[in-house]
């Protein structure tokens, strides 16, 4: 319902209200009603306002009322009340204006109350039908909510109500809900998010600085009534979302605690885990082994103080990054895989004897997460898997080789890669006693002083390096260096000389080689 000036004119209520200038502007449609006495009330309006005023701010001054006239008309006011209570009659300049700018001046009685006026004006406008639209709105959304409707249901109601195709896109989980017949639309639940939210315009549903997701439209609704359906569906996707939320830390809490106790080894009886694996969909019968996925140098950002901002930026991406680690684990091995979360890491149990080329599904899964993960965010994954144990008593001595076989490897290579356990070889025995003090001094005392003058030596520290992989094959480093066969040789000469080791001889070339692997997995081993 929409009311113009010429049927406020025409009301019977508003009777002896008279257009003083601007005829052509009649058919301006009032959305509302305003009351100023001052100069500069063009700055607070929205348009379609019918302003009363008594022109008492412009009595020494009628000659600045046409300055009124055009800032309010270019704010778009749809007329402007005027009782000549201060001024006798309307500003003849004004009014030449008003007619210019088709602004229809009203003559207001004296005896006219403001109050009536508004009252009047309101209950003609869109406003009432809009507060009974509101609660119709609200009722349906409510309704949905009582039912135990999800996003689906949430997005379809909205759709109804501004009649303009429109998907949500979950902050938490990344998926991207879209019920619309349109081809096009639909398609964009499987486009990159960035790309939705910087193409299309969205409303962002948040609670607590905590971003939920976003409604995004085709088309985004401009009228008043728009407006108050996505408040609405705003407020019932938050609500919806919460219970799901709530649901799932619920059930998430009791996962984590039972796989937490399969990789601590926290377990007594074999029916017992059976049943509660049983419980979420889980075959834990057979061997079993632990694939661990760990962010790179993430808890590092939290040595530095962090904003609010900052710290909940970080979390929302460990999250995606996990929930990337379980869609691949998922959409390679086809069925639901015990995992937990950790600080900086997630970690499953599956038995590896159920599906063929179980080490080539692995690496394609690491693969694809890596690629994914550095392409949306500033970090890497590196992946660890533990032996093949005979049954779920063995889980915690196969997560505890995938994550050492991450912690040993990471300074090598730097993270961003995968490794298994039982492909570390000699590693995984001298990591058992890299650490110690006895290590320490066999390291020391052998590649000391190659190692403490390391920008200076580094050359000679890389030569030795390849000396070993290629079995003391002059040749063969040579031409991995880049250098020439003497130069080799030259670095030879001066690496006995700065080890004081005798290189030709086998036992100290091998004291050599086992002397830099400790160096390698424990690379701070000689700063004390």
């Amino acid at each position: 319902m929409s009311l113009t000036v010429r049927q406020l004119l025409k009301t019977p209520e508003l009777s002896g209200m008279e257009l003083i200038c601007g005829s052509s502007g009649l058919d301006r449609v009032i959305s509302s009603v305003n009351v100023m006495e001052a100069p500069d009330i063009a700055q607070w309006l929205h348009g379609g306002e019918l302003l009363l005023s008594t022109g008492y701010q412009f009595r020494k001054q009628p000659e600045e009322f046409g300055e009124l006239v055009m800032s309010v008309n270019n704010a778009g006011a749809s007329a402007l009340g005027f009782k000549n209570r201060f001024l006798h009659q309307f500003p003849s300049r004004a009014k030449d204006l008003a007619e210019w700018l088709g602004l229809p001046i009203l003559g207001l009685p004296l005896k006219l109350a403001y109050s009536d006026i508004i009252r009047i004006v309101i209950l003609k406008t869109d406003e009432v039908e809009n507060i009974r639209s509101s609660e119709s709105i609200l009722r349906s959304f409510s309704q949905i909510i009582t039912e135990g409707g999800g996003v689906e249901k949430i997005l379809q109601n909205l759709m109804y109500f501004i009649k303009c195709k429109a998907c949500f896109l979950d902050a938490f989980t990344g998926r991207c809900y879209s019920v619309s017949d349109d081809e096009v639309f639909s398609e964009l639940a499987g486009v990159n998010a960035d790309f939705l939210l910087k193409k299309y315009p969205h409303e962002c549903l948040s609670l607590s600085n905590a971003t939920y997701g976003y409604f995004i439209f085709e088309n985004y609704p401009v009228d008043a009534l728009g407006r108050v359906v996505i408040e609405h569906a705003k407020t019932a996707m938050l609500l919806a979302m919460q219970k799901e939320i709530a649901t799932k830390q619920v059930e998430s809490r009791y996962r984590d605690e039972f796989v937490q106790d399969l990789l601590t080894n926290n377990i007594r009886y074999h029916e017992e885990i059976l049943n509660r694996a049983a419980r979420f969909g889980w075959d834990l019968a057979g061997s079993l082994c632990c694939v661990v996925f760990s962010i790179d140098d993430y808890k590092r950002h939290f040595e530095q103080p962090l904003s609010e901002k900052m710290t909940q930026t970080l979390e929302e991406t460990r999250q995606r990054i996990y929930l990337q680690c379980k869609q691949e684990m998922r959409q390679v091995f086809r069925e639901k895989i015990p995992y937990s979360t950790m600080s900086d890491s997630i970690a499953f149990i599956l038995n590896p004897n159920k599906f063929g080329n179980f080490k080539s599904r692995i690496t394609f899964c690491a693969e694809q997460i890596r690629s994914k993960v550095s392409a949306w965010t500033d970090f890497t994954v590196t992946t660890g898997v533990g032996e093949e144990k005979n049954n779920f008593f063995g889980c915690a001595e196969s997560y505890e080789e995938a994550k050492s076989a991450i912690e040993m490897m990471r300074p090598l290579s730097g993270g961003n890669t995968l490794y298994f356990w039982e492909n570390l070889g000699a590693i995984t025995v001298l990591s058992l006693v890299c650490k110690t003090d006895e290590a320490r001094k066999f390291c020391c005392s052998r590649l000391g002083r190659i190692i403490r003058d390391g920008e200076q030596n580094r050359d000679m520290l890389s030569t030795l390096r390849v000396l070993i992989e290629e079995n003391w094959n002059f040749k063969s480093a040579a031409d991995r260096l880049h250098i020439h066969y003497n130069t080799v040789r030259y670095r030879c000469e001066k690496l006995t000389e700065l080890l004081n080791m005798n290189l030709s001889d086998s036992n100290c070339r091998q004291e050599a080689a086992l002397a830099l692997k400790i160096y390698d997995i424990n690379p701070s081993i000689c700063d004390l």
